[in-house]
């Protein structure tokens, strides 16, 4: 079956700090929302903590996603956790579609990183990306991580109370950015006392 595209289909990465071989790595896949809140979470981390990045339009049904991301990774040290999030791609899927493809990327998550952090999407007032359907998406995310014994990370939560910062509906601006990055340090502070 041929994947179905988005209109404008991309990849953003980011390997942080090469040369730092000793302060903890962590892996953030994510969608645009990633892209805005990596580089806020590398500044305020100032070095303790460095967030490696691979964003993507990709729906969980792209056949080539996970050969990307893997190609990817092999060029970074091993994370010592993976942040993920998908969420406000792929809306030609439908919610039980999308459960059942969000669990199985992440079994081939879970098989070649070993710990993933699940990344809730984050709240919309966009018709692109319906709320309604993000709601439902994020529904699936919990219950998947909660059979798996896995920790979630609700940026739904914050971007929601920082609602005043999106700029588009769905994208913040830079103070919501650092509100979704204080968020993620906190996750991964919590894995690296």
């Amino acid at each position: 079956m041929k994947p179905v595209y988005e209109c404008f289909e991309w990849d953003n990465t980011w390997i942080e700090h090469t040369e730092n071989t000793t302060s903890p790595r962590f892996l953030y896949i994510g969608d645009s929302i990633s892209v805005g809140t990596r580089p806020a979470a590398n500044a305020m981390a100032e070095g303790k903590l460095l967030f490696d990045h691979f964003g993507t339009s990709k729906a969980l049904d792209n056949p080539c996603f996970f050969d990307s991301l893997a190609l990817f990774a092999s060029q970074t040290l091993p994370p010592k956790v993976v942040f993920f999030n998908n969420g406000h791609h792929g809306w030609h899927l439908d919610e039980e579609t999308y459960a059942v493809l969000y669990a199985e990327f992440l079994d081939k998550l879970m098989a070649k990183f070993g710990r993933v952090i699940h990344v809730l999407t984050t709240y919309s007032t966009s018709d692109w990306s319906p709320n309604h359907r993000v709601e439902a998406r994020n529904a699936a995310v919990r219950r998947i991580a909660a059979e798996r014994g896995l920790p979630v990370v609700d940026f739904y939560t914050v971007a929601y109370e920082h609602r005043d910062h999106l700029t588009d509906g769905i994208h913040l601006d830079g103070e919501g950015y650092k509100a979704l990055a204080a968020e993620l340090l906190r996750a991964a502070g919590e894995l690296c006392p």
